[in-house]
Order: C-alpha cells, then sequence, then structure tokens
C-alpha cells in the first residue's frame, strides 16, 4: 500500500509497494502486446484479382454517381431495389439508413478479406447514403439511400486495363 503526503500542491509518493509497481508493468506490456496484435491482424486495403478496390459517391452537373472500381474484366454483380429493414449479415442487427428509397448493388465471387476504400464525403443532395451491409464469403453488398423517387437513370459499366468501373447513377 502507498502513503501519499501534499507537500504546496503537489503529491509526493512517500512509500512505494512493490507489488503496484510489477502489476502496473504487467498490465502495460499486456495493453502494449494487445495494440500489436490488433495491427497485424487488420485487413489490407484491397489490391488482390476480384476485389472491389473503391467506392466513390460523386457529384457533377445535374447528376450524382456511386462508383464501384473492381479489380476484374467481368464482375459478377447486380443492381436491384430494396426496401428496409436492412440487416447486417447474420441479422443480428438492423441497420437504418437514410432515405426513402434504396437501391442495393450486390457482388459475387469477389475477393472479401480486405478493407475497400470508400470515398463518400461529396456533398450530394439526393443520395443520403452509402453502406456496406455485408462483406462475407465472397459476397459484398452495398445499399444506396436516395430522396428523390424516379431519380435513378441506371447503370453503366466500363472496363480498362483489367479494371472494371460500375456507375450506379441518379438526377439530382
Amino acid at each position: 500500500m502507498a502513503i501519499f503526503i501534499f507537500d504546496k500542491g503537489r503529491l509526493k509518493i512517500k512509500k512505494e509497494n512493490i507489488s503496484v509497481k510489477i502489476k502496473l508493468i504487467v498490465s502495460a506490456s499486456f495493453c502494449a502486446l494487445l495494440l500489436l496484435a490488433s495491427g497485424s491482424f487488420a485487413q489490407e486495403t484491397c489490391t488482390e484479382a476480384g476485389s472491389i478496390l473503391s467506392v466513390t459517391k460523386a457529384r457533377s452537373g445535374k447528376t450524382e454517381t456511386v462508383t464501384f472500381e473492381v479489380n476484374s474484366t467481368s464482375p459478377d454483380y447486380e443492381v436491384k431495389t430494396e426496401k428496409p429493414p436492412f440487416q447486417d449479415y447474420g441479422g443480428e442487427k438492423t441497420l437504418h439508413i437514410k432515405g426513402p428509397y434504396y437501391k442495393s448493388v450486390y457482388f459475387k465471387s469477389v475477393s472479401w478479406m480486405c478493407d475497400i476504400a470508400e470515398k463518400l464525403k461529396a456533398s450530394t443532395s439526393n443520395i443520403a447514403a452509402v453502406r456496406n451491409i455485408e462483406q462475407f464469403e465472397g459476397y459484398v453488398d452495398y445499399v444506396i439511400g436516395y430522396k428523390k423517387r424516379g431519380s435513378y437513370v441506371g447503370t453503366t459499366k466500363t472496363t480498362e486495363g483489367g479494371r472494371t468501373r460500375i456507375v450506379v447513377k441518379f438526377k439530382r
């Protein structure tokens, strides 16, 4: 047990207990070990073949887009209209996604054990949210929430240099 003495507003330790020092050193070592271990198990940014490299939200003129860049020349994907409630993988948690209307972009047979770069901070008036709701065992599912009924324009796909860009377009 440590005894504390106050001397002119400062705290001084008169007597220290060795077991307190040992406990402090052990707990600090354990915390450092956890930090190192979590860094080594962190997912890497997607770069391998078949992975979704990035998802980008943008606006230009009278349109707003969500672009998926895939490291494949023939990605297997589907764009469809969705309705809430949205569940996370396993259905354990209901996800709240902004917007009264929704499109889902569902990728199959993609490399999924990596972090997809998301650039979603662009200011958009119609696209309310873009959210990854599933990324497991070769499947990745993004939901796009938007505000204006009938504003979905369509999807375009372009392939260049081994990569494919899938652009989901909306009117502003």
